[in-house]
């Protein structure tokens, strides 16, 4: 019987797509970048910002020059300096305004009610505990339920975060099922460690080929929450 729900954060909890589309649209209106263009050039700005922790300029060059291989590899005009510099100063701004996916948020207090509700992530300290912080995430997550692989000198999808995490909540891996966005660090993590795993996959991504398949897939976040909803009458 499951006694835990744990979240990945980034793009699972929260649109993360949402501030990077706000920012590039506001600096660089270009017609042609939205669709699959746009689709890819959050992947690669996402698959970056997963390894970067902060808009730091060294490394955000890197981002810079990959968002441009994506740009050029559909025959698009590239991002100028300018242009690059004023999406960071507008991505900073944007990334303050981050809220739950309103569909989740509605399920997080009758979830409390029934089951330890927790949350694993990637990432620099400070700057996923200001994410946590915006998202106000405290209301429904106890703080030692919180594991940051800053701060444990682990990183999914090493399946040694997960287990941390059951055993400082003396909880079985059975007993604990994450919700995440990323195939490979959420779902592979998380079933190499034995938990259950549902995959959030908003993006509708292909499913790569994997000994490991999740033990549910949803596709929205009115998906996940009808999923939440019926896990908060019924034990999985």
């Amino acid at each position: 019987m499951l006694k835990a729900i744990v979240f990945d954060l980034d793009d699972t909890l929260y649109d993360q797509q949402r501030p990077f589309q706000q920012a590039l649209f506001s600096v660089w209106n270009d017609p042609a970048v939205s669709g699959h263009v746009l689709t890819d050039l959050f992947k690669v700005f996402k698959h970056m910002n997963d390894r970067v922790a902060k808009l730091e300029t060294l490394t955000m060059n890197h981002v810079f020059n990959r968002l441009n291989d994506v740009l050029a590899d559909h025959d698009l005009p590239t991002l100028t300096n300018s242009v690059w510099l004023a999406f960071c100063d507008r991505y900073r701004a944007e990334a303050e305004k981050i809220s739950l996916f309103s569909d989740i948020q509605a399920q997080l207090p009758l979830l409390k009610d029934h089951y330890e509700l927790g949350v694993i992530t990637n990432g620099e300290s400070n700057t996923q505990s200001e994410k946590l912080s915006r998202l106000d995430l405290q209301r429904w997550f106890k703080g030692d339920n919180v594991v940051i692989s800053d701060e444990v000198g682990l990183r999914k999808p090493d399946p040694r975060i997960f287990t941390h995490f059951s055993r400082h909540m003396n909880l079985q891996a059975n007993e604990v099922v994450y919700i995440g966005d990323n195939f490979e660090k959420d779902m592979v993590g998380a079933k190499k460690a034995g938990w259950h795993a549902f995959w959030f996959n908003h993006r509708q991504l292909e499913m790569p080929k994997s000994d490991f398949i999740p033990d549910q897939t949803v596709e929205s976040p009115t998906e996940l929450a009808e999923l939440l909803q019926a896990m908060s009458v019924t034990n999985y």
